[in-house]
């Protein structure tokens, strides 16, 4: 019993007294095969659960760090629609992918690469409205049996499904959507997803 409670105790102190003790820090990490050290705030509240912050192994930077890195306009609630792409064969991480993360901010399951679109606040906006009017069902034109479109938790409008109706519903919206989509090797595919989160849209699909 004594032993639970000074772990217990242990445990909490150490939770307790973690912010108050915040220092700059640093770690190490491979994104595109390239070394890569990353200066932060222990404070920082993407590194703040208790796995990160005590059992990272030696100074690898954890999942979490690495999507702030190379999303630093996101807040931390509306990055939490993406995960760390890492492969463990390079120990290398690229852009983040939508889907789920593991305890480390890692992709769970093999998940769609995103890539920020060059495009408008204004035109970000419109197609968020035009994916929750779909959502609500105020305009069932847009949808159909391959394109679905859900408002995720952190406030990203996530559209999702075939990739030449994305293109179609996508090239509506502005010149800026529209020129991306239009690029080589965009969207190809039978599926992937479009995530609008924060001002700015990213395009998803399992193309690298």
């Amino acid at each position: 019993m004594w032993t639970k409670t000074l772990v217990g105790a242990a445990l909490l102190a150490a939770l307790g007294t973690g912010p108050l003790h915040a220092s700059p820090t640093q770690c190490d990490t491979k994104i595109d095969g390239e070394p890569v050290t990353i200066f932060y705030d222990t404070a920082d509240p993407t590194f703040s659960s208790f796995r990160e912050r005590f059992l990272r192994r030696g100074h690898q930077c954890p999942g979490a760090v690495v999507i702030t890195y190379l999303m630093p306009d996101l807040s931390a609630a509306e990055r939490e629609v993406f995960c760390a792409n890492y492969d463990p064969l390079t120990q290398s991480h690229s852009m983040p992918a939508q889907g789920r993360r593991d305890n480390f901010g890692r992709c769970v399951e093999p998940s769609k690469t995103c890539k920020l679109v060059n495009t408008t606040k204004q035109e970000a906006m419109t197609l968020m409205g035009v994916g929750r009017q779909a959502e609500d069902g105020m305009r069932p034109s847009l949808l159909s049996s391959t394109v679905s479109a859900v408002t995720h938790s952190s406030g990203a409008m996530i559209l999702s499904g075939n990739a030449g109706a994305l293109t179609g519903i996508l090239s509506s919206v502005g010149t800026g959507v529209g020129a991306a989509v239009s690029a080589p090797a965009v969207l190809v595919g039978a599926a992937a997803s479009v995530v609008v989160i924060g001002g700015a849209v990213y395009l998803c699909s399992d193309e690298d």
